[in-house]
């Protein structure tokens, strides 16, 4: 029997587990980000972004433990797109949990906002997530040359889309 994937909109109660992950340097790279972070930063990206209609936080869990943070942002409702990010935790990760997460999201996406298309990019090395979103049904639509600073190394990116067209929908 699987474990119930649930997906909870973000609350402030989560900013301990979000600064968690936010300071790991192993999620952050392939966030490509920094794991620079603190309460206050945090607090007040929390309050910027629960004003913004263009993002969708949200905490996701299996059963009744938290296993990361996803979202979509940059949420167009006008030409009905939206960019696609998951972090899980590290401890959640390799337990089959990534596919479940993405799925629910691109389901809320597609089903929820009316979204078109959803987009997102990965470092070309994340054989792993990359084969994820290709088994959900994102295709690579381009490829950006060293557009990725991590570990002291220039990456590429993959840049990578979902019409919702092309979705087959959930996968259990």
């Amino acid at each position: 029997m699987s474990t119930e994937i649930t997906l909870t909109p973000l609350e402030k109660d989560d900013s301990s587990y979000l600064l968690k992950l936010w300071k790991n340097s192993d999620i952050m790279d392939f966030w490509f980000s920094e794991p620079y972070m603190n309460k206050e930063k945090l607090h007040d990206s929390f309050e910027e972004r629960q004003k913004s209609d263009a993002v969708r936080q949200f905490i996701a869990y299996a059963g009744d433990e938290r296993i990361g943070y996803t979202n979509l942002h940059l949420i167009n409702m006008r030409h009905r797109t939206a960019v696609f990010a998951i972090m899980l935790d590290p401890d959640s990760q390799g337990k089959g949990y990534a596919e479940k997460v993405v799925r629910e999201v691109v389901d809320y996406g597609f089903n929820q906002l009316n979204l078109n298309k959803i987009n997102l990019d990965v470092v070309d090395f994340n054989e792993k997530a990359v084969y994820i979103y290709k088994k959900v049904g994102f295709e690579i639509e381009g490829r950006r040359k060293q557009q990725v600073f991590i570990q002291g190394e220039y990456h590429d990116s993959l840049a990578m889309g979902l019409l919702r067209a092309d979705y087959t929908g959930p996968s259990e």
